[in-house]
């Protein structure tokens, strides 16, 4: 027995490491040959992990849902947005543009706001009081104009076209003339006799011209060495008698022009059928002088006329200048 005594003394139990005890909590090995209570084990397992119930669990929605739901009220907000674009009334959209105009002007590319005057429609010029009432006359002509063609069925002969510059009333050749005359027909005499009435009162210039085809006139047929002098005889004869029915004379311009104003080209027989006529052109320009001459229009040119100085003015004026 005192052999065993002298070894536990000489070597003691082992002792953990001091750095290593110190830095975990996990209980020291048991030495060999020793036992370890079982309940003891259980209670430190039981101290070391946590119970499911007891684990931290995060409270709400994810964070990448708030994003998703933005994103979406956005995406609904755009969808609602072109729905509504796409059923727009077209005149109830141009109502609400043309009153931000007036009331805010537009932007211009140099992003300054510029007054703009008040919308029009495309397709209507603005006109001036002037311009109204010289169109309004036109107007009136063409339809007196027409409803002579309509009332005496001569829609085959003649033709009433209102243009940007006047209104025409074309009557076709042969239904005054015979090919390369300049005498008018029976027919045609009828025809101007009844457009004289209506043409003197309408009291306005006219001007009366001749057209040809491009058919060149040989051997000097019917008197007439060209196409010129053809259409200038034709127009002569048709102003002649409408005067004589009671055109004023001094309204009266006679032009020529033979073959070198086509309204359509001279490829076909009914082309150049129609470019042989006698038109009465009742213009623009001349409407409107008419109506400054009886004072219906102001003189535009009264208007812009300088005011002259008497001689002892001027004097005054560069002593005091």
């Amino acid at each position: 027995m005192e052999p065993v005594e002298e070894m536990s003394r000489e070597s003691p139990a082992l002792e953990p490491v001091g750095p290593l005890s110190a830095a975990t909590d996990v209980d020291p090995v048991p030495v060999s040959g020793e036992t370890v209570d079982p309940a003891t084990e259980e209670v430190a397992t039981s101290a070391t992990l946590p119970e499911p119930s007891e684990r931290p669990v995060e409270e709400g929605a994810p964070a990448w849902m708030m994003t998703f739901g933005d994103l979406m009220s956005l995406l609904l907000t755009f969808f609602i947005l072109l729905f509504s674009m796409s059923s727009i009334e077209t005149e109830k959209f141009r109502a609400a543009a043309n009153s931000l105009q007036e009331a805010f002007g537009t932007l211009d590319g140099d992003g300054l706001q510029h007054d703009v005057p008040p919308p029009m429609s495309d397709s209507i010029p603005v006109l001036s009081p002037g311009d109204r009432i010289v169109d309004d006359v036109l107007e009136e002509i063409r339809r007196v104009l027409q409803s002579f063609v309509t009332d005496n069925d001569l829609q085959d002969a003649v033709a009433v076209a209102k243009e940007a510059e006047g209104v025409f009333l074309r009557v076709k050749s042969q239904a005054l003339f015979l090919s390369g005359s300049a005498g008018i027909e029976p027919e045609g005499a009828s025809i101007l006799e009844s457009l004289g009435d209506i043409t003197r009162l309408i009291d306005v210039p006219v001007s009366v011209t001749g057209h040809t085809d491009d058919t060149p006139i040989s051997g000097g047929s019917g008197g007439f060495h060209s196409n010129w002098e053809l259409s200038a005889a034709r127009a002569a004869g048709v102003a002649r008698a409408l005067v004589e029915r009671g055109q004023d004379a001094t309204l009266v311009t006679v032009e020529s022009y033979g073959e070198h104003r086509p309204i359509v080209a001279n490829d076909t027989p009914e082309g150049r059928a129609q470019n042989r006529r006698v038109e009465l052109y009742y213009s623009r320009q001349g409407v409107m002088s008419t109506l400054i001459e009886r004072g219906v229009l102001p003189d535009p040119n009264a208007l812009t006329t300088p005011v002259e100085v008497a001689p002892e003015r001027e004097g005054d004026i560069a002593a005091n200048g």
